[in-house]
């Protein structure tokens, strides 16, 4: 199979493969062999860069001999904006997820029940609006209003 793509599409094709490469990278680049396969594509696609004219994009790292992506180091690159972005967003989604959990896990506790004293569909709704409150204070506060208990006496 062979696939054309213009200038303006193989460029806009090394950005995706920065953004992906950037995730792969987060724990050890080509050290799990579970994401060999990945950068052995990133190679090929990158071998393609004078062939797009896009040298300005790609560079040979002298000690590995690997292509990787060349960055600009005073100008925010597009891709990092969007993984910044993308890493912020998942940090706010994650806490409030597990925050709320701990909550719910708290209440049915308190309540002296577990898990299967509600029905899915309560134990949902309530999950939700643990999420919806506290994604609103998030909002409104962001971290000003989390504070941490400490030892037995839960003092700040």
């Amino acid at each position: 199979m062979k696939i054309d793509f213009s200038k303006e599409e193989y460029r806009a094709l090394v950005e995706v493969f920065s953004l992906s490469g950037m995730v792969l990278d987060a724990y050890g680049r080509g050290q799990v062999p579970e994401k060999k396969p990945f950068y052995e594509l990133e190679q090929k696609i990158y071998a393609g860069c004078d062939d797009f004219g896009s040298g300005d994009m790609i560079r040979r790292d002298p000690q590995s001999n690997e292509l990787a992506r060349k960055w600009k180091e005073k100008t925010p690159e597009r891709m990092v904006r969007i993984y910044d972005q993308f890493v912020d967003d998942a940090f706010w989604e994650e806490l409030i997820i597990r925050m709320a959990g701990r909550d719910l896990q708290a209440e049915m506790t308190w309540a002296g029940v577990g898990e299967e004293a509600l029905a899915e569909e309560k134990w949902q709704k309530r999950k939700n609006e643990l999420e919806h409150k506290y994604e609103n204070e998030f909002r409104t506060s962001g971290l000003g209003g989390l504070g941490l208990l400490q030892g037995e006496e839960g003092s700040n």
